[in-house]
């Protein structure tokens, strides 16, 4: 599959996840949008919520790795040896922390719908809580741009061996 039509789903996708958002939090919001006659809903409007909001978290990753690809085909490659290591190893470090976020957090289960509530620890420090989000979606764009080049390796060989 070319990448732009890829890029193309995703973003599609991540539209789709920001309005699902959008209108399931419209109808959450009683007292803000009071003056909206809507009525009911509510049933179906939190699950929805949290599967959107999910998902939107994770296309936006996806989203990020693709304008980060913008950014180092306009930069270049990195040149230097040491500096490159240096940035496998710490992508390889946000990555894992990522992953032990990500399953602390149950994010599966709220992005498989499995749970209905999601539960927020109030005496969780704030900024723990920001840097094992951003933790989890440096995991995400690690993935994306590693599985990327795998796939793209994948490709060349079977072109390749053909």
């Amino acid at each position: 599959m070319p990448v732009r039509v890829v890029q193309t789903v995703i973003n599609l996708l991540l539209l789709a996840a920001m309005l699902g958002t959008m209108v399931s939090a419209v109808i959450l919001s009683r007292e803000v949008f009071a003056f909206l006659p809507i009525s009911g809903g509510i049933a179906l409007a939190r699950p929805m919520h949290i599967f959107c909001s999910f998902w939107s978290f994770v296309l936006m990753a996806l989203h990020l790795k693709m304008v980060l690809g913008m950014v180092r085909r306009t930069a270049g490659p990195v040149s230097s040896p040491v500096l490159r290591g240096t940035l496998r190893i710490g992508g390889a470090a946000v990555a894992v922390y990522g992953l032990y976020a990500l399953v602390k957090n149950q994010m599966v289960s709220y992005l498989l719908l499995q749970s209905s509530f999601v539960f927020f620890d109030f005496e969780r420090p704030l900024p723990l809580f920001f840097t094992e989000y951003l933790a989890i979606m440096g995991l995400l764009v690690f993935l994306a741009h590693y599985g990327g080049n795998m796939v793209q390796r994948l490709k060349k060989k079977t072109r390749g061996g053909s």
